[in-house]
């Protein structure tokens, strides 16, 4: 989803809007052809509708639930590894020359390649891999230093965040993958047709009501579908940003001023 770009995530759903409509009105249309108006049709029809929006209900909350949950999570991962990326620049400063040196150009170049433009996609802006590049790299440096009599002290804790961030960007990159299976998207899809085409098979005496009625739920549906598919790409135009490497950046800065 972020290839789509934010534009590309509002035309997105202006057309879900558009055809969930669509679909509500064609549905009222088609059960007026169909069914007849015995006015015993609502009261037999009621309990399918109850039933099959009960649930229908609960799948489409819990589906939402645990793409919030898989949204926050990836939201927490990120703000972990930028707070990581940025004590280890901190950490530099009881460092040599020019191991310091090094160590902050590759701090720099990790996290410009991580809030790159091509963030959301696979590889988070790492499409010529220099972020990883630049962990390999920070490895080397410390990892030379430290085996050497003369180490300096601030080596070992260094390497133990460096681990940390990799371990935090092994994470931002797993939270990327979708979590809703295809299977459960069916169901999901599925009953809300069901759902649709049972409202739509009730009977009003005002026409344009009823496809009032049905669009306005058709619609929340769509959303709610909408909402689930933004949860489950949370790295998409509308969900976790690049900003907190940003203020690493800023902080990098600040750092080299001596602040």
């Amino acid at each position: 989803m972020g290839d789509l770009g934010i534009v590309g995530a509002w035309l997105l759903l202006a057309g879900v809007v558009i055809v969930a409509i669509g679909v509500a009105v064609g549905s009222v249309l088609l059960a007026r052809r169909i069914v007849d108006t015995d006015p015993q049709h609502n009261s037999v029809l009621s309990p399918f509708l109850t039933v099959v929006g009960l649930v229908y209900g609960a799948l489409l909350g819990f589906t939402v639930v645990v793409g919030w949950q898989q949204y926050l999570t990836a939201e927490t991962n990120v703000s972990n590894e930028a707070a990581t990326l940025t004590t280890l620049y901190r950490q530099t400063v009881a460092m040599p020359q020019p191991e310091q040196s090094q160590a902050r150009e590759q701090l720099r170049n990790y996290a410009a390649a991580t809030q790159g433009p091509e963030w959301g996609k696979a590889e988070f802006g790492d499409i010529t891999n220099n972020g990883r590049a630049a962990l390999t790299q920070l490895y080397r440096i410390v990892g030379t230093q430290t085996s050497g009599a003369a180490a300096p002290p601030i080596n070992q804790p260094f390497l133990g965040e460096l681990t940390n961030l990799a371990s935090d960007r092994s994470a931002r990159i797993l939270d990327a993958q979708r979590r809703v299976p295809r299977l459960l998207w069916c169901a999901l899809i599925f009953g809300g047709l069901v759902l649709i085409t049972l409202t739509s098979f009730m009977r009003l005496s005002n026409d344009r009501y009823h496809m009032l009625l049905v669009s306005t739920v058709t619609v929340l549906l769509a959303l709610l579908l909408y909402v689930i598919f933004s949860l489950d790409h949370p790295f998409g135009p509308a969900g976790v940003t690049p900003q907190p490497f940003s203020h690493a950046v800023e902080v990098f800065d600040l750092v080299d001023r001596g602040s």
